[in-house]
């Protein structure tokens, strides 16, 4: 016999199963038992997205639908987690996915609070939502994700006019004035590349703009993004914040100016040349590598830093070659320069097709036929992951033997 050591509650927060089993064995009226909140059982292993102890539970009759103090079910704390397989495992059992809190709050709005873009796509392909629906408050999923301050989830949320920039609270707040009230610049930057300046023009109901909101706070961030709103409200009305590019092209040719100049400053140096290259370079190498793939600005601009790296390895080895390695005298009769300048000019061509050759985008045909929607991929015990949130289209898995093979059969039918 287990010995008992606390209640339901502290098993299911230490993730002990065992003990969860034995309590439920004692007294199967303990899946009704109401905690802090009003939480069931099942609403604290929902909300932690333990799997486990949510099919021990809906297993021996939890009712999927009774609400807590909020009026949330384990349906809305697991939407909320994020975790699609404990979604699934209690929509399984009954979940009523109609059922609305004591603020008029859809599963599909605890989704977005979330976060999770694979559990918010699972949950519209049930049908039973709609992208434009607001709570009690006129508050939409696009007001939530702004209040968040969770710009991919406001990406998804824009893309294929799922939800418009324009659409207001009861308050009259649009998700701008959301973004600028919490002082967020990078949402605002999303955002108004959508709406464009017009919108902050835009008042609520109690006069008040984006802008005006965004005064309100003292933090650093609100100084800088009233800076920018201020900028842009000048602007006409129906024109869009354009992209700039000298921090862009600063990034891009980092690496060649920085290493021309350690390169020039060791030529200078003489013999201790090597000393300073051993050491300027490996800084060099570390600023280059610890950069994330967007720009840390509020434009969130691709990172060209490893391509201006790429470039800048082409431009120092040609410039060494030349003027270093093979004397300029030597240029037009020797053979190596011959074939270097043809090498050269073959890598010069191939960089250049690369650069500008259009990588497409993913069609119909690209995704795995096999699963069309992400609740296929849990039937058959596939990872959710493999839904791409930005093409939004099941991916074939990496390093799959069946792949290749799958891709043709696509082709040919």
């Amino acid at each position: 016999m287990l010995p008992i050591d606390g209640d339901i509650f502290d098993c299911i927060q230490r993730g002990n199963i065992d003990q969860c089993a034995h309590f439920i064995q004692h007294d199967r009226s303990i899946l009704k038992e109401k905690g802090w909140g009003g939480f069931t059982p099942l609403h604290f292993a929902a909300l932690q997205g333990n799997r486990s102890i949510v099919n021990l539970l809906l297993s021996n009759g939890a009712d999927p639908n009774l609400t807590c103090d909020a009026g949330m079910t384990a349906f809305h704390l697991a939407c909320r987690h994020g975790n699609v397989y404990v979604m699934h495992q209690i929509m399984q059992h009954g979940a009523d996915l109609r059922m609305v809190d004591h603020q008029g709050k859809t599963a599909l709005h605890h989704g977005v609070s979330g976060g999770n873009i694979v559990a918010m796509q699972y949950l519209w392909e049930t049908g039973m939502f709609r992208w434009c629906d607001g709570d009690m408050y006129n508050v939409t999923p696009l007001h939530l994700a702004a209040d968040a301050g969770n710009t991919e989830v406001v990406r998804y949320l824009l893309r294929n006019k799922r939800c418009m920039v324009e659409t207001v609270d009861e308050d009259g707040l649009t998700a701008v004035h959301v973004a600028s009230e919490r002082g967020c610049i990078e949402m605002c930057w999303t955002l108004l590349q959508r709406s464009g300046f017009r919108i902050l023009h835009l008042k609520t109901y109690s006069g008040h703009t984006p802008l005006d909101l965004c005064r309100q706070g003292r933090t650093f961030r609100h100084l800088q993004l009233a800076k920018l709103l201020t900028r842009y409200m000048k602007e006409p009305p129906f024109s869009k914040p354009d992209e700039s590019p000298i921090l862009y092209y600063w990034t891009l040719f980092f690496p060649c100016l920085i290493g021309g100049v350690i390169l020039i400053i060791a030529a200078m140096l003489g013999g201790y040349g090597g000393i300073t290259c051993a050491v300027l370079f490996p800084w060099l190498a570390r600023s280059i590598f610890s950069q994330f793939h967007r720009m840390t600005t509020y434009q969130r601009l691709a990172n060209p830093v490893y391509l201006g790296t790429m470039i800048a390895g082409l431009f120092h080895s040609l410039v060494c070659f030349y003027y270093k390695i093979l004397p300029p005298s030597l240029w037009g009769d020797s053979v190596l320069g011959h074939v270097s300048l043809v090498q050269f000019s073959m890598v010069l061509a191939m960089f250049w097709k690369i650069l500008t050759q259009d990588p497409g985008e993913l069609g119909p045909g690209d995704a795995d036929p096999r699963y069309s929607s992400i609740a296929d991929l849990l039937e058959k015990k596939q990872n959710p992951q493999r839904f791409c949130i930005y093409c939004e289209r099941t991916t074939f898995p990496k390093f799959s033997p069946n792949s290749a093979s799958i891709q043709s059969a696509v082709f040919f039918i």
